[in-house]
Protein backbone atom coordinates (compact mmCIF):
# COMPACT_ATOMS: atom_id res chain seq x y z
CA UNK A 1 0.00 0.00 0.00
CA UNK A 2 2.86 2.37 0.77
CA UNK A 3 4.40 1.78 -2.64
CA UNK A 4 1.13 2.17 -4.53
CA UNK A 5 0.36 5.39 -2.65
CA UNK A 6 3.87 6.73 -3.33
CA UNK A 7 3.21 6.30 -7.06
CA UNK A 8 0.09 8.42 -6.85
CA UNK A 9 -2.70 5.88 -6.29
CA UNK A 10 -5.53 6.70 -3.91
CA UNK A 11 -5.55 3.84 -1.42
CA UNK A 12 -8.17 2.72 1.09
CA UNK A 13 -7.79 -0.17 3.52
CA UNK A 14 -10.47 -2.82 3.94
CA UNK A 15 -10.38 -4.47 7.37
CA UNK A 16 -10.18 -8.26 7.21
CA UNK A 17 -13.10 -10.46 8.26
CA UNK A 18 -13.01 -11.37 11.93
CA UNK A 19 -11.28 -14.71 12.47
CA UNK A 20 -11.51 -17.48 13.38
CA UNK A 21 -15.06 -18.24 12.23
CA UNK A 22 -15.64 -20.93 14.85
CA UNK A 23 -19.40 -20.84 14.25
CA UNK A 24 -18.77 -22.86 11.08
CA UNK A 25 -17.29 -25.68 13.16
CA UNK A 26 -20.36 -25.63 15.40
CA UNK A 27 -22.63 -26.02 12.37
CA UNK A 28 -20.54 -29.07 11.45
CA UNK A 29 -21.29 -30.76 14.78
CA UNK A 30 -18.41 -29.71 16.99
CA UNK A 31 -19.69 -28.83 20.46
CA UNK A 32 -18.41 -27.11 23.58
CA UNK A 33 -16.46 -23.96 24.39
CA UNK A 34 -14.31 -22.23 21.81
CA UNK A 35 -11.28 -24.12 23.07
CA UNK A 36 -13.10 -27.46 23.10
CA UNK A 37 -14.44 -26.95 19.60
CA UNK A 38 -10.98 -26.04 18.33
CA UNK A 39 -9.25 -28.97 20.01
CA UNK A 40 -11.85 -31.43 18.72
CA UNK A 41 -11.44 -30.14 15.17
CA UNK A 42 -7.65 -30.26 15.48
CA UNK A 43 -7.82 -33.90 16.52
CA UNK A 44 -10.27 -35.13 13.92
CA UNK A 45 -10.33 -32.64 10.99
CA UNK A 46 -7.42 -30.17 11.17
CA UNK A 47 -8.16 -28.99 7.63
CA UNK A 48 -11.45 -27.55 8.89
CA UNK A 49 -9.74 -25.76 11.75
CA UNK A 50 -7.22 -24.30 9.30
CA UNK A 51 -10.05 -23.12 7.02
CA UNK A 52 -11.85 -21.11 9.71
CA UNK A 53 -8.57 -19.35 10.56
CA UNK A 54 -7.71 -18.53 6.92
CA UNK A 55 -6.38 -15.05 6.16
CA UNK A 56 -6.96 -15.37 2.41
CA UNK A 57 -9.18 -12.27 2.42
CA UNK A 58 -5.89 -10.36 2.05
CA UNK A 59 -6.26 -11.08 -1.69
CA UNK A 60 -8.85 -8.36 -2.13
CA UNK A 61 -9.04 -8.83 -5.91
CA UNK A 62 -11.34 -11.76 -5.19
CA UNK A 63 -13.65 -9.80 -2.88
CA UNK A 64 -16.00 -8.44 -5.54
CA UNK A 65 -16.54 -7.44 -9.15
CA UNK A 66 -16.83 -3.69 -9.72
CA UNK A 67 -18.55 -1.91 -12.61
CA UNK A 68 -17.72 1.75 -13.09
CA UNK A 69 -20.58 4.22 -13.02
CA UNK A 70 -20.09 5.48 -16.60
CA UNK A 71 -20.47 1.90 -17.87
CA UNK A 72 -23.86 1.61 -16.20
CA UNK A 73 -27.28 2.78 -17.30
CA UNK A 74 -28.06 4.31 -13.90
CA UNK A 75 -24.63 5.92 -13.50
CA UNK A 76 -23.95 4.23 -10.16
CA UNK A 77 -20.88 2.16 -9.31
CA UNK A 78 -22.00 -1.43 -8.80
CA UNK A 79 -20.20 -4.00 -6.65
CA UNK A 80 -21.12 -7.69 -6.53
CA UNK A 81 -19.57 -9.64 -3.68
CA UNK A 82 -17.93 -12.84 -4.96
CA UNK A 83 -19.26 -16.10 -3.50
CA UNK A 84 -15.82 -17.79 -3.66
CA UNK A 85 -17.61 -21.13 -3.68
CA UNK A 86 -14.70 -23.09 -5.19
CA UNK A 87 -12.96 -23.53 -1.83
CA UNK A 88 -14.18 -23.87 1.74
CA UNK A 89 -11.78 -21.41 3.36
CA UNK A 90 -12.61 -18.62 0.91
CA UNK A 91 -16.36 -19.31 0.94
CA UNK A 92 -16.37 -18.13 4.57
CA UNK A 93 -15.52 -14.55 3.54
CA UNK A 94 -18.52 -13.23 1.55
CA UNK A 95 -20.95 -12.64 4.44
CA UNK A 96 -18.46 -10.44 6.29
CA UNK A 97 -17.29 -8.77 3.08
CA UNK A 98 -20.88 -7.88 2.14
CA UNK A 99 -21.48 -6.25 5.52
CA UNK A 100 -18.21 -4.31 5.36
CA UNK A 101 -18.82 -3.09 1.80
CA UNK A 102 -22.31 -1.89 2.68
CA UNK A 103 -20.82 0.09 5.55
CA UNK A 104 -17.96 1.54 3.50
CA UNK A 105 -19.85 2.24 0.25
CA UNK A 106 -22.99 3.63 1.83
CA UNK A 107 -23.44 6.58 -0.51
CA UNK A 108 -26.39 6.38 -2.92
CA UNK A 109 -23.96 6.48 -5.86
CA UNK A 110 -22.87 2.92 -4.99
CA UNK A 111 -24.92 -0.26 -5.25
CA UNK A 112 -23.57 -3.24 -3.27
CA UNK A 113 -25.04 -6.60 -4.33
CA UNK A 114 -24.93 -9.82 -2.28
CA UNK A 115 -23.01 -12.84 -3.58
CA UNK A 116 -24.60 -15.25 -6.03
CA UNK A 117 -25.87 -18.55 -4.66
CA UNK A 118 -22.97 -20.69 -3.51
CA UNK A 119 -23.26 -23.31 -6.25
CA UNK A 120 -20.53 -24.90 -8.34
CA UNK A 121 -22.14 -23.75 -11.59
CA UNK A 122 -22.17 -20.16 -10.23
CA UNK A 123 -18.64 -20.07 -8.86
CA UNK A 124 -17.46 -16.47 -8.83
CA UNK A 125 -14.03 -15.17 -7.80
CA UNK A 126 -14.51 -11.50 -8.41
CA UNK A 127 -12.36 -8.87 -10.07
CA UNK A 128 -9.46 -11.27 -10.63
CA UNK A 129 -11.45 -12.41 -13.67
CA UNK A 130 -12.79 -9.06 -14.89
CA UNK A 131 -11.16 -6.29 -16.94
CA UNK A 132 -12.41 -2.81 -17.83
CA UNK A 133 -10.68 -1.41 -20.92
CA UNK A 134 -11.55 2.25 -21.35
CA UNK A 135 -10.42 5.75 -22.23
CA UNK A 136 -8.60 7.93 -19.69
CA UNK A 137 -11.88 9.33 -18.36
CA UNK A 138 -13.31 5.87 -17.71
CA UNK A 139 -16.54 6.88 -19.41
CA UNK A 140 -16.09 4.97 -22.67
CA UNK A 141 -14.93 1.38 -22.87
CA UNK A 142 -15.67 -2.31 -22.79
CA UNK A 143 -16.02 -4.83 -19.98
CA UNK A 144 -14.39 -8.24 -20.33
CA UNK A 145 -15.27 -11.23 -18.14
CA UNK A 146 -12.92 -14.22 -18.21
CA UNK A 147 -14.21 -17.67 -17.26
CA UNK A 148 -12.83 -21.18 -17.03
CA UNK A 149 -14.20 -24.06 -19.08
CA UNK A 150 -17.59 -25.16 -17.81
CA UNK A 151 -18.17 -28.74 -16.69
CA UNK A 152 -19.97 -29.73 -19.87
CA UNK A 153 -17.23 -28.20 -22.03
CA UNK A 154 -14.27 -30.14 -20.70
CA UNK A 155 -13.40 -33.73 -19.92
CA UNK A 156 -10.38 -32.49 -18.01
CA UNK A 157 -11.54 -31.33 -14.58
CA UNK A 158 -8.22 -29.54 -14.10
CA UNK A 159 -9.23 -27.15 -16.90
CA UNK A 160 -12.56 -26.03 -15.47
CA UNK A 161 -11.26 -23.03 -13.56
CA UNK A 162 -12.60 -20.99 -10.66
CA UNK A 163 -14.93 -18.65 -12.59
CA UNK A 164 -18.02 -19.91 -14.41
CA UNK A 165 -19.60 -18.35 -17.49
CA UNK A 166 -23.02 -18.34 -15.82
CA UNK A 167 -21.64 -16.36 -12.87
CA UNK A 168 -19.95 -13.82 -15.13
CA UNK A 169 -23.07 -13.33 -17.21
CA UNK A 170 -25.19 -13.00 -14.07
CA UNK A 171 -22.94 -10.26 -12.67
CA UNK A 172 -23.08 -8.39 -16.00
CA UNK A 173 -26.90 -8.54 -15.92
CA UNK A 174 -27.13 -7.53 -12.25
CA UNK A 175 -24.88 -4.54 -12.91
CA UNK A 176 -26.98 -3.52 -15.90
CA UNK A 177 -24.01 -3.42 -18.24
CA UNK A 178 -24.52 -2.64 -21.91
CA UNK A 179 -24.15 -6.14 -23.34
CA UNK A 180 -22.99 -4.76 -26.69
CA UNK A 181 -19.88 -3.53 -24.88
CA UNK A 182 -19.50 -6.61 -22.66
CA UNK A 183 -17.48 -9.58 -23.86
CA UNK A 184 -16.80 -13.00 -22.37
CA UNK A 185 -13.46 -14.70 -22.87
CA UNK A 186 -12.71 -18.31 -22.04
CA UNK A 187 -9.41 -18.85 -20.28
CA UNK A 188 -7.08 -21.27 -22.00
CA UNK A 189 -7.06 -24.75 -20.38
CA UNK A 190 -3.26 -24.75 -20.57
CA UNK A 191 -3.13 -21.64 -18.41
CA UNK A 192 -5.42 -23.17 -15.79
CA UNK A 193 -3.41 -26.42 -15.76
CA UNK A 194 -0.24 -24.35 -15.28
CA UNK A 195 -1.72 -22.84 -12.11
CA UNK A 196 -3.20 -19.63 -13.54
CA UNK A 197 -6.68 -20.22 -12.16
CA UNK A 198 -7.41 -16.47 -12.32
CA UNK A 199 -7.10 -14.21 -15.34
CA UNK A 200 -4.87 -11.79 -13.40
CA UNK A 201 -2.10 -14.40 -13.39
CA UNK A 202 -1.87 -14.30 -17.21
CA UNK A 203 -3.06 -10.74 -17.94
CA UNK A 204 -2.81 -7.20 -16.62
CA UNK A 205 -4.93 -4.27 -17.75
CA UNK A 206 -5.77 -0.69 -16.92
CA UNK A 207 -7.59 1.87 -19.05
CA UNK A 208 -6.25 1.45 -22.63
CA UNK A 209 -3.34 -0.86 -21.77
CA UNK A 210 -3.66 -4.65 -21.88
CA UNK A 211 -0.79 -7.09 -21.35
CA UNK A 212 -1.49 -10.79 -21.71
CA UNK A 213 0.15 -14.13 -22.32
CA UNK A 214 -0.16 -15.90 -25.67
CA UNK A 215 -1.95 -18.82 -23.99
CA UNK A 216 -4.25 -16.74 -21.82
CA UNK A 217 -7.41 -17.34 -23.88
CA UNK A 218 -9.10 -19.83 -26.17
CA UNK A 219 -9.55 -18.71 -29.80
CA UNK A 220 -7.41 -15.71 -28.92
CA UNK A 221 -6.99 -14.23 -32.41
CA UNK A 222 -10.71 -14.10 -33.18
CA UNK A 223 -11.90 -12.90 -29.77
CA UNK A 224 -9.14 -10.34 -29.28
CA UNK A 225 -9.75 -8.88 -32.74
CA UNK A 226 -13.39 -8.43 -31.74
CA UNK A 227 -12.35 -6.69 -28.51
CA UNK A 228 -9.91 -4.34 -30.29
CA UNK A 229 -12.52 -3.52 -32.91
CA UNK A 230 -15.21 -2.80 -30.34
CA UNK A 231 -12.78 -0.72 -28.26
CA UNK A 232 -12.01 1.50 -31.28
CA UNK A 233 -15.71 1.87 -32.07
CA UNK A 234 -16.62 2.83 -28.50
CA UNK A 235 -13.68 5.06 -27.54
CA UNK A 236 -12.28 6.25 -30.89
CA UNK A 237 -8.89 5.28 -29.50
CA UNK A 238 -6.40 2.46 -30.03
CA UNK A 239 -5.98 -0.27 -27.46
CA UNK A 240 -2.33 -0.64 -26.44
CA UNK A 241 -2.11 -4.42 -26.30
CA UNK A 242 1.10 -6.31 -25.61
CA UNK A 243 1.09 -10.04 -26.30
CA UNK A 244 3.81 -12.02 -24.53
CA UNK A 245 4.55 -15.27 -26.36
CA UNK A 246 5.08 -18.66 -24.79
CA UNK A 247 8.54 -18.68 -26.34
CA UNK A 248 9.68 -15.48 -24.66
CA UNK A 249 7.99 -16.05 -21.29
CA UNK A 250 6.49 -19.50 -20.73
CA UNK A 251 3.39 -20.19 -18.66
CA UNK A 252 5.60 -21.91 -16.14
CA UNK A 253 7.80 -18.81 -15.85
CA UNK A 254 4.69 -16.62 -15.63
CA UNK A 255 3.44 -18.69 -12.69
CA UNK A 256 6.81 -18.36 -10.94
CA UNK A 257 7.33 -14.65 -11.61
CA UNK A 258 3.72 -13.42 -11.42
CA UNK A 259 4.75 -10.82 -13.98
CA UNK A 260 1.14 -10.48 -15.17
CA UNK A 261 -0.06 -10.05 -11.60
CA UNK A 262 1.66 -6.68 -11.52
CA UNK A 263 -0.32 -3.52 -10.86
CA UNK A 264 -0.65 -0.77 -13.46
CA UNK A 265 -0.91 2.66 -11.80
CA UNK A 266 -1.51 6.05 -13.40
CA UNK A 267 1.29 8.49 -12.71
CA UNK A 268 0.15 11.93 -11.47
CA UNK A 269 -0.66 14.62 -14.02
CA UNK A 270 0.05 12.48 -17.07
CA UNK A 271 -1.37 9.71 -19.24
CA UNK A 272 1.62 7.52 -18.42
CA UNK A 273 1.73 4.55 -16.11
CA UNK A 274 3.99 2.65 -13.74
CA UNK A 275 4.03 -1.13 -13.46
CA UNK A 276 4.36 -2.35 -9.87
CA UNK A 277 5.81 -5.88 -10.01
CA UNK A 278 6.55 -8.53 -7.40
CA UNK A 279 10.26 -8.82 -6.64
CA UNK A 280 10.13 -12.40 -7.99
CA UNK A 281 10.43 -11.03 -11.53
CA UNK A 282 14.11 -10.35 -10.78
CA UNK A 283 14.70 -14.08 -10.33
CA UNK A 284 13.25 -15.10 -13.73
CA UNK A 285 15.42 -14.25 -16.74
CA UNK A 286 12.55 -14.26 -19.23
CA UNK A 287 10.52 -11.87 -17.06
CA UNK A 288 13.44 -9.45 -16.95
CA UNK A 289 13.76 -9.54 -20.73
CA UNK A 290 10.06 -8.73 -21.13
CA UNK A 291 10.36 -5.79 -18.76
CA UNK A 292 13.49 -4.52 -20.53
CA UNK A 293 11.53 -4.06 -23.76
CA UNK A 294 8.13 -3.16 -22.30
CA UNK A 295 8.42 0.61 -22.75
CA UNK A 296 9.26 0.08 -26.43
CA UNK A 297 6.25 -2.18 -26.95
CA UNK A 298 3.94 -0.01 -24.83
CA UNK A 299 5.16 3.61 -24.60
CA UNK A 300 2.51 4.47 -21.99
CA UNK A 301 4.30 2.31 -19.41
CA UNK A 302 7.34 4.41 -18.54
CA UNK A 303 8.28 3.13 -15.10
CA UNK A 304 8.76 -0.33 -13.55
CA UNK A 305 8.94 -0.80 -9.78
CA UNK A 306 9.27 -3.95 -7.70
CA UNK A 307 7.99 -4.73 -4.23
CA UNK A 308 8.91 -7.60 -1.91
CA UNK A 309 5.87 -9.80 -1.35
CA UNK A 310 7.41 -13.18 -0.62
CA UNK A 311 4.85 -14.23 2.00
CA UNK A 312 1.94 -13.45 -0.30
CA UNK A 313 3.72 -14.95 -3.30
CA UNK A 314 4.44 -18.19 -1.43
CA UNK A 315 0.68 -18.63 -1.16
CA UNK A 316 -0.15 -17.55 -4.70
CA UNK A 317 -0.75 -13.79 -4.74
CA UNK A 318 1.11 -10.83 -6.19
CA UNK A 319 0.46 -7.05 -6.23
CA UNK A 320 -2.74 -7.28 -8.29
CA UNK A 321 -4.16 -9.96 -5.97
CA UNK A 322 -3.68 -7.65 -2.99
CA UNK A 323 -5.91 -4.87 -4.29
CA UNK A 324 -9.43 -4.33 -5.58
CA UNK A 325 -9.42 -1.58 -8.17
CA UNK A 326 -12.36 0.76 -7.51
CA UNK A 327 -13.10 3.27 -10.30
CA UNK A 328 -14.95 6.22 -8.79
CA UNK A 329 -15.40 9.95 -9.04
CA UNK A 330 -13.76 12.43 -6.71
CA UNK A 331 -17.17 13.02 -5.09
CA UNK A 332 -17.52 9.28 -4.42
CA UNK A 333 -14.03 9.18 -2.94
CA UNK A 334 -14.94 11.99 -0.58
CA UNK A 335 -18.07 10.08 0.50
CA UNK A 336 -15.98 7.25 1.93
CA UNK A 337 -14.97 7.43 5.58
CA UNK A 338 -11.61 9.07 6.20
CA UNK A 339 -10.81 6.31 8.70
CA UNK A 340 -10.06 3.73 5.99
CA UNK A 341 -8.02 5.99 3.73
CA UNK A 342 -4.31 5.27 3.64
CA UNK A 343 -1.88 7.68 5.26
CA UNK A 344 1.69 6.94 6.33
CA UNK A 345 0.64 7.52 9.95
CA UNK A 346 -2.21 5.03 9.70
CA UNK A 347 0.13 2.50 8.11
CA UNK A 348 2.58 2.98 11.00
CA UNK A 349 -0.17 2.39 13.57
CA UNK A 350 -1.37 -0.77 11.82
CA UNK A 351 2.19 -2.10 11.57
CA UNK A 352 2.68 -1.46 15.29
CA UNK A 353 -0.56 -3.31 16.01
CA UNK A 354 0.52 -6.28 13.92
CA UNK A 355 4.01 -6.39 15.43
CA UNK A 356 2.63 -6.24 18.97
CA UNK A 357 -0.09 -8.87 18.58
CA UNK A 358 0.56 -11.41 15.84
CA UNK A 359 3.00 -14.28 16.46
CA UNK A 360 5.92 -14.53 14.04
CA UNK A 361 5.20 -18.25 13.52
CA UNK A 362 1.99 -20.25 13.85
CA UNK A 363 1.91 -24.05 13.70
CA UNK A 364 -1.31 -25.96 13.07
CA UNK A 365 -1.49 -27.01 16.72
CA UNK A 366 -1.43 -23.37 17.84
CA UNK A 367 -4.85 -22.84 16.26
CA UNK A 368 -6.44 -24.73 19.15
CA UNK A 369 -4.68 -22.56 21.75
CA UNK A 370 -7.24 -20.38 23.52
CA UNK A 371 -4.63 -17.69 24.14
CA UNK A 372 -4.09 -17.31 20.37
CA UNK A 373 -7.86 -17.05 19.92
CA UNK A 374 -8.02 -14.27 22.52
CA UNK A 375 -5.07 -12.48 20.92
CA UNK A 376 -6.66 -12.68 17.48
CA UNK A 377 -9.91 -11.23 18.75
CA UNK A 378 -8.15 -8.36 20.50
CA UNK A 379 -6.17 -7.62 17.34
CA UNK A 380 -9.36 -7.62 15.23
CA UNK A 381 -11.08 -5.28 17.70
CA UNK A 382 -8.12 -2.90 17.57
CA UNK A 383 -7.99 -3.00 13.77
CA UNK A 384 -11.70 -2.25 13.43
CA UNK A 385 -11.37 0.57 15.95
CA UNK A 386 -8.69 2.08 13.71
CA UNK A 387 -10.39 1.51 10.36
CA UNK A 388 -14.15 1.38 10.97
CA UNK A 389 -14.84 2.97 14.35
CA UNK A 390 -18.42 2.97 15.55
CA UNK A 391 -19.71 6.53 15.58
Amino acid sequence: MRRAASLGALVAILPPPRHPVLGVLETLGFRGSAGEVSRAALTSRPNLLSAVWSASSMWAANAATVSAGPARRDGRTHLSIANLSSSLHRSLEPTSTFETFRQVFHDASFAVHPPLASKHSLRDEGAANHMRLCDATGRLGVDIFVYGGDDQDSDDQRSIGRQSLDASMAVARIHGLNLENTLFLRQHPAAIRAGAFHNDVVAASYQNVWLHHELAYVDADETIYAIEKRFREVTGDTLHRVLISEREHSLDDARKSYLFNSQLISLPNSNQMALLCPANVKEIATANKVLDTLSERCPLVVQVETVELSQSMNNGGGPACLRLRMPMTRVQWESISQSIKFTPGKADRLCELIDSTYPAVIEIGDLADESLLATSRRACDAMYAELLPIN
